[in-house]
């Protein structure tokens, strides 16, 4: 009797097991789109740049949009599946926008997009390495840190949130359409109506560790955001259906910032808000990173 049970029990952990590596890998999976369109189409000055991930050395690709002085710059961190050039986004006519305000701007592809290298995600864990790439690129043009922005969406969001805790020299960060917490989002997995127990969320991060290199667990910007010591203007669509704009207000508490900025528009949704406010959207941006990155030394 003993060995049917003890063979069945192997089957369904082997099965728990197979589907949590299921997921993990569909979690990290990632469409490559192609890069369309190049900046001189908008009449921008523009350079094609490619730099290393700080700490894997990925190569990774971008456009660079010199303003007139070229003393500070905003890198534009796109979401998940999205490349430097995010049609959702409309990324690089707001790059566009921002240079004309006076503010160079880094548009760049993470791994797995565009034409970086790499060939899977790992949905805000070693994208961060990417960021940190970014921003000393940016600091070996002769820009430092303390004149670099940082403009998230979505994945890009919360990414720019757990970079500026770690670097603690940039000077002011926007989150349009940020999240609390990945690893949240997993302990919500269901199958059908049914919901998976919690515990199975973190089955998924092993198998991501293990077999995909990414640790979810690594991608909790509410852990963070309370030691950003630098201003956050926190940005979300009140009707957007991927991310709560719950998530934003409560990022905004938890950081007990009095420099930060929440700003939950009406008739919105998903990371749109510069699609159909650009004026509005590119003026308070714009006057939010004016405030902290000074036009000179």
């Amino acid at each position: 009797m003993l060995v049917p049970v003890v063979l069945s029990l192997c089957i369904i952990i082997l099965l728990v097991m197979g589907y949590a590596v299921w997921v993990a890998h569909n979690k990290t999976l990632v469409e490559r789109v192609p890069v369309f369109g190049i900046p001189a189409q908008l009449g921008l000055p523009w350079e094609n740049v490619s730099f290393t991930s700080r700490n894997d050395e990925v190569f990774l690709e971008g456009w660079y949009l010199p303003s007139k002085e070229d003393n500070r710059c905003i890198i534009l961190v796109q979401g998940t599946e999205h490349h430097r050039n995010s049609p959702g986004i409309n990324a690089l006519h707001l790059g566009g926008n921002l240079v004309d305000r006076g503010f160079s701007v880094l548009l760049f592809d993470f791994r797995g997009r565009g034409e970086s290298e790499g060939d899977r995600s790992s949905e805000g864990d070693r994208e961060q390495w990417d960021l940190l790439g970014a921003i000393d690129y940016v600091e070996s043009r002769g820009i430092p840190a303390e004149r670099i922005g940082l403009l998230g969406f979505s994945l890009g969001a919360g990414v720019s949130i757990l970079v500026a805790a770690q670097e603690p020299r940039i000077a002011a960060v926007v989150s349009d359409g940020g999240f609390l917490d990945y690893m949240m989002d997993l302990k919500l997995l269901s199958i059908g109506r049914f919901y998976l127990p919690t515990w199975f969320a973190y089955l998924v991060n092993l198998a991501g560790r293990v077999f995909f290199k990414t640790d979810f667990n690594k991608v909790s910007p509410i852990e963070v955001v309370d030691k950003v010591e630098q201003p956050i203007f926190f940005i979300h669509g009140e009707d957007d259906p991927v991310i709560s704009a719950e998530e934003s207000r409560e990022l905004f508490v938890v950081s007990d910032n009095v420099k930060d900025r929440l700003w939950i528009v009406p008739r919105t949704e998903h990371v749109n808000i510069y699609t159909k406010r650009p004026q509005e959207y590119v003026e308070r941006v714009s006057q939010f990173f004016n405030r902290y990155i000074n036009k000179y030394p």
